[in-house]
């Protein structure tokens, strides 16, 4: 795009620069080489020299602090690297320099060697450390998404995150290319705000998910940037990455507090306390629906088992009764009194029953007992060769005759 500038206009050698800038401004690009010289200022900034691999040209760069900070790579000399700015002039000298906002490292080498440089250095940190991680809320609600509008990752995402009344805020970024860590950086740190702005009033997020569908280790890059990695280990609530790579996992999904393969597991998982909640009211629910006919069984059993208590206890009661009325005949028929009434008598000697003549002797004195009394009586002789005694016979001189037992 040329630039009309008026003929007779004469410009000073800074109005000339300023519009070339302007200009250059526009003129955004792509480019790559290889770094052939460096040098870090005490500011931060970064000033280089990049070249071609195989022709002569050369072009000097500078990244200011701010985005060589950003981009995440230590840069070295011999380092290929796709730079993306804009042309600049100095005014000082006139010099021409390309200013990089962006820098991406060329080739899986040097992309794995980077990678392995910082993993190492973040593990001894253990930014990585499971101590580190927190858990999420019980039943999260308020959910904050990071990831690109463009494609069908965030519908995959609420598609697959469930009925349970979850409010979603999601802010749009960049997640490949160049411009993927400054716009990722942006959505984090705007999620932050809402956290520290609305926290307090209960209307902050209670969880971040950062997604995006999977990729090579190259696309992926921005997401092995250092500074976002620390952005997701500070940041004020519990994050789920949801970035997926089988291998040479993503630092920023190491360094969140829960990772996930795909968005939609990342879905999942801030529903799976809701689904499992659902699934115990669902049971609650069935056993209240069972609760009346539970209810009328055990009824039903209580009546049976009253039933068969009351029987049982009726054919004990009646047992009862047989065995006291047997009980009773027997006592009745074996009273001594009714054996006395039948004309048996019982003789006793020296207060004790006499059950055989063994130990009798003629002139002992022993005593009968009858239905009516008792007869004193003297024993006058001993058979001991019958099984039954005489039967007493009167004596005189007011005596009992003597008697033994019939």
């Amino acid at each position: 795009m040329a630039i009309a500038l008026p003929e007779d206009k004469v410009f000073t050698i800074a109005e000339y620069i300023e519009i070339l800038n302007v200009f250059f401004k526009s003129q955004s690009a792509r480019i790559i080489g290889e770094i052939s010289e460096l040098k870090r200022a005490a500011s931060g900034h970064v000033y280089f020299s990049i070249k071609d691999k195989e022709n002569p040209g050369s072009l000097d760069a500078i990244m200011w602090a701010r985005n060589y900070q950003l981009c995440g790579i230590a840069l070295e000399v011999g380092m290929e690297v796709i730079l993306n700015g804009h042309p600049n002039v100095y005014p000082n000298n006139g010099r021409l320099s390309f200013v990089a906002d962006t820098v991406e490292l060329v080739g899986e080498g040097a992309l794995k060697k980077a990678y392995d440089d910082l993993r190492k250095k973040l593990e001894a940190e253990g930014v990585f450390a499971a101590a580190r991680k927190r858990v999420l809320p019980e039943y999260p609600q308020r959910i904050g998404v990071i990831t690109s509008l463009k494609g069908a990752v965030i519908h995959d995402f609420e598609n697959n995150l469930g009925k349970f009344g979850f409010t979603v805020n999601v802010i749009d970024a960049r997640v490949e290319g160049a411009q993927a860590a400054p716009s990722l950086l942006a959505a984090i740190r705007a999620m932050r705000e809402i956290v520290e702005d609305e926290g307090s009033r209960g209307t902050g997020i209670e969880a971040l998910v950062i997604i995006r569908g999977g990729g090579s280790l190259e696309s992926l890059q921005a997401f092995n940037n250092e500074v976002l990695v620390r952005e997701v280990v500070n940041f004020p609530v519990p994050v789920i990455a949801g970035i997926g790579h089988d291998q040479d996992v993503p630092l920023m999904a190491l360094a969140a507090d829960h990772m996930t393969s795909t968005p939609t597991a990342a879905a999942h998982l801030l529903g799976r306390s809701w689904e499992e909640a659902y699934a115990k009211v669902r049971e609650f629910s069935g056993l209240l629906n069972r609760f009346p006919l539970e209810l009328q069984r055990v009824q039903n059993g209580l009546a049976n088992t009253w039933d068969g208590l009351v029987n049982m206890f009726e054919r004990s009661l009646e047992g009862a009764r047989q065995t006291l009325m047997l009980g009773a005949q027997a006592i009745k028929h074996n009273d001594p009194a009714r054996q006395l009434a039948l004309g048996y008598s019982i003789a006793r000697r020296n207060g004790k029953v006499v059950r055989s003549t063994a130990g009798l002797r003629a002139g002992d004195e022993i005593s009968l007992t009858v239905a009516d009394g008792e007869i004193s009586s003297i024993i006058k002789s001993i058979d001991h060769g019958k099984k039954q005694t005489a039967r007493p016979k009167k004596i005189s001189g007011g005596h009992q005759e003597d008697l033994g037992l019939v």
